[in-house]
């Protein structure tokens, strides 16, 4: 299963788009937040994908969509249990340990964020942290399961 990841995407929605379409093998799309009307657009435009989207702290005034979306979510994707977060309140600026703990509690082997706009990858004891970075600033996340496995990288645009 191939998942493209996406965060932050603050009404840049041509890139969002671009980088979607370079990827028509995906299964999945998965959007952390800031920028759901961006993410409804890109979704009308896949509709036989599957998706998983949460809000970010940009999500949360007066859009209309706010209510649609909760603040993290969990999914079970082919095989692996992934903890869906845009990152805010869980201060990733500053650390990723209160992010780490959170998808320990949700026995998770993955866990996603943004709101940081930075692109980050790092596992601890088993667990995956990964931000695809920020699709307004070009970046973006690809992941891959397959047979268990799990491989993370991220795209540019």
């Amino acid at each position: 299963m191939k998942i493209l990841v996406f965060s932050d995407s603050h009404g840049a929605y041509s890139k969002l788009e671009r980088a979607a379409a370079l990827h028509p093998d995906a299964g999945m799309i998965i959007f952390l937040g800031d920028g759901l009307r961006d993410a409804e657009r890109l979704f009308e435009g896949y509709p036989l994908l599957d998706r998983v989207a949460v809000k970010g702290n940009c999500d949360l005034g007066g859009i209309g969509l706010s209510d649609t979306y909760l603040d993290e979510q969990t999914a079970e994707i082919a095989g692996k249990r992934i903890f869906c977060c845009h990152g805010h309140k869980y201060n990733v600026k500053f650390t990723q340990m209160n992010l780490w703990f959170r998808a320990r509690e949700k026995e998770a082997d993955i866990a996603l964020f943004g709101h940081t706009h930075d692109p980050f990858e790092r596992r601890e004891d088993g667990l995956l942290l990964f931000n695809p970075g920020s699709v307004a600033q070009g970046s973006y996340g690809i992941i891959y399961i397959e047979n268990g496995a799990v491989l993370a990288s991220h795209g540019k645009i």
